[in-house]
Order: C-alpha cells, then structure tokens, then sequence
C-alpha cells in the first residue's frame, strides 16, 4: 500500500510541477488480447489460453520539446483467462478473471510529425484477488512500449496506438514468479492539450 501511495503522490506532484508548460491530457480504450507465458523450465500440467481484455487508460503528458515528451497515468484492466490443467488425466478448464491497475511511466518520441514511439516501465497491481484463482499474483514492475500515429487539430489529438505489454518482469511480493500475464492490441485515444 506504501509503493501505491508514494507512485500516486509522484503523479501528482509532477502534474503540479508542470502545469504552466505545454501538457495533454487524454484518453484511451482497446479491446486487446491477452494470455500467460509459462516460465520456460518449469514442469506442471496445466496451460492458460487469455479469453481477451478490456483496459481503460488516463494518461498526463508532458512535452519536454517538440518532438520527447514524458507520460505518466492511470491504466485499469480486465483480464479474462481460461486454464487447462489434468491432476487425473482428463482435461479440466477453470476460468479466472484478473483486474489490475497499472501506474506507467514512459517517454514517447514523435517523429515525422504524425508518428511516435513510447516505452517504459509500469507498475501493476491486481485488485480483489481471489483464492481460487489459477495465475500467479500480477503485482509487480513490468514494462510496456508502443508505437503510433497522432494528429492534431487545434487542441484536440485523436492517437491511435498498436501496443504490447508485459506484466511481472519484477515481483513486488515472495515466492518464485511462474506465470507472466501480457497483453498487446491497439489503443485508441483522444487527447486534449493545455
């Protein structure tokens, strides 16, 4: 609970500290697809097949010159993921539902005027766990990037963002991390500059 309190007191201290300098603020959905690698050595009898996701983005921009700008936000997702497992030698399927918040932090680098490129780190965080739920928990340090096409008009921007990004590169909690959520689609946004 401290990390997700010190990340949301950044966020808003750089809004703060930002807020005479050119600055957008904008809106994205995608329908994307999902699914969860298995580390590669381990052995076990089960597989995980992503059902698709729903994510839900705010995101504050800060541009640092014409073409670099820094981006931090909010992201909300739900996942839907369906697992295959055999404890006595006939299939079993499961069905799971993964939320998750994720606070990103990435820079995003406009080139020929109506294209860009972003990249960085995120931090997950899955809500209302339950105990019979058949992926390892999501909270951790991932990493995301994308690239994209923008266009301007006035101080309206309409972006559209093909993008991939995976969960739990880091664990914020114990134990071994098996199983890596991810999920990639296309972003589609509308932002507003001030």
């Amino acid at each position: 609970m401290k990390t997700t309190s010190f990340f949301l007191c950044c966020m808003l201290m750089t809004f703060f500290a930002f807020s005479q300098t050119k600055n957008r603020l904008s809106f994205f959905y995608s329908p994307a697809a999902n699914g969860v690698d298995i580390k590669e050595d381990w052995i076990g009898d089960m597989g995980h097949t992503g059902k698709g996701a729903n994510l839900f983005e705010l995101t504050y921009s800060r541009s640092v010159n014409s073409f670099f700008s820094v981006e931090t936000g909010l992201q909300y997702a739900h996942h839907k993921i369906e697992t295959e497992f055999f404890p006595d030698g006939v299939s079993h399927y499961k069905k799971s539902e993964i939320n998750m918040v994720t606070i990103p932090i990435s820079g995003n680098l406009t080139f020929l005027k109506y294209f860009f490129a972003e990249a960085g780190p995120t931090f997950d965080f899955e809500l209302s766990r339950s105990s019979s739920a058949s992926v390892n928990n999501q909270s951790g340090i991932g990493l995301a990037f994308g690239v994209g096409g923008k266009y301007t008009f006035r101080k309206i921007t309409l972006m559209v963002n093909p993008f991939f990004q995976r969960h739990l590169l880091l664990s914020l909690g114990s134990g071994e991390t098996i199983e890596h959520l991810w999920q990639s689609g296309i972003k589609f946004g509308i932002g507003y500059d001030f």
